[in-house]
């Protein structure tokens, strides 16, 4: 992804957005999602039978639009779904923990709890960063 510094910084600072994928009929789906942006892509956890879980298996590709005020920053890319519960497992224990964790997670519970909510990962690989309505603070 070709962006500038105080973009990447923008959107690591940020953890909400609005997630777009397509139906099958090929109509718009979006929807309000927590992200975690590690300087290359981003993760997001979701529920299998989700919408936006659906709809990536069937077109991967999506875009991302964040905003604060009239700051916004729109990326297109690609999502892949990981569903193997060891993976959902450590994207949960390492780039999804709250960071007001405090102590040690109980791995069994949260292994136990991510498959009963029939957890999964989007990870989103931009590929691009289009011209937006982002200015640096000065």
């Amino acid at each position: 992804m070709e962006a500038d510094a105080a973009i990447i910084e923008f959107l690591r600072e940020h953890r909400l957005g609005v997630l777009a994928t397509g139906r099958r009929d090929g109509s718009p789906q979006q929807a309000l999602v927590a992200y975690q942006f590690d300087g290359k892509d981003f993760a997001i956890s979701t529920r299998a039978p989700s919408a936006k879980a659906k709809n990536i298996r069937k077109q991967p590709r999506v875009s991302l639009t964040v905003t604060d005020g009239p700051r916004v920053v729109v990326v297109y890319g690609r999502a892949s779904i990981v569903r193997a519960p060891e993976e959902v497992l450590a994207y949960n224990l390492t780039r999804l923990a709250s960071p007001r964790q405090t102590g040690e997670v109980d791995r069994e519970a949260l292994a136990e709890r991510l498959r009963r909510e029939e957890r999964v990962v989007l990870v989103i690989s931009p590929e691009k960063v289009p011209p937006s309505r982002f200015e640096s603070r000065r």
